[in-house]
């Protein structure tokens, strides 16, 4: 089974530390898009609770994505991976934050995973880019307006 490759490169203007906020927060994050995200295990380490050890749970309705936060470098970089309850195996999400030379931030998200059942591989990739590209299209909108 072929994995699936899913990769979103976007500048917002606005310092990483800004971007970060968002993104390194289960909360804040969660919403940016559809559903409901709410953090049921607390991280350790760098980052508090969000960070490395952390879990979010991502419901939509009665069914769920739970995610955990396997690395993270404040201001800087998130790693996660799908744990539970997910139509997806070998997930793994990684989002990199760069400063450009205008002063703002650079978001490369890059999401692998492999399909539990082959023909929904497809469908499943365009439903994530559809949800988690609306989602980085409201953050920027966000964090430009209040920077």
């Amino acid at each position: 089974m072929a994995s699936r490759n899913i990769a979103f490169n976007l500048v917002v203007k606005a310092p990483r530390p800004a971007v970060f906020a968002w993104l390194g927060d289960h909360e804040k994050f969660g919403s940016l898009l559809p559903g409901r995200t709410k953090r049921i295990i607390d991280g350790t380490g760098p980052g508090g609770v969000n960070g490395a050890g952390s879990v979010r749970r991502v419901s939509f309705g009665v069914s769920y994505t739970d995610e955990k936060v396997t690395a993270l470098i404040p201001d800087e970089y998130v790693e996660y991976t799908v744990i539970e309850g997910s139509p997806v195996k070998n997930h793994l999400g990684c989002i990199r934050l760069t400063d450009t030379a205008d002063g703002g931030t650079e978001i490369d998200y890059r999401i692998t995973f492999d399909p539990r059942i082959s023909f929904l591989g497809a469908p499943t990739e365009m439903l994530v880019r559809h949800i988690l590209g609306g989602g980085l299209a409201k953050l920027k909108q966000r964090v430009e307006r209040a920077a």
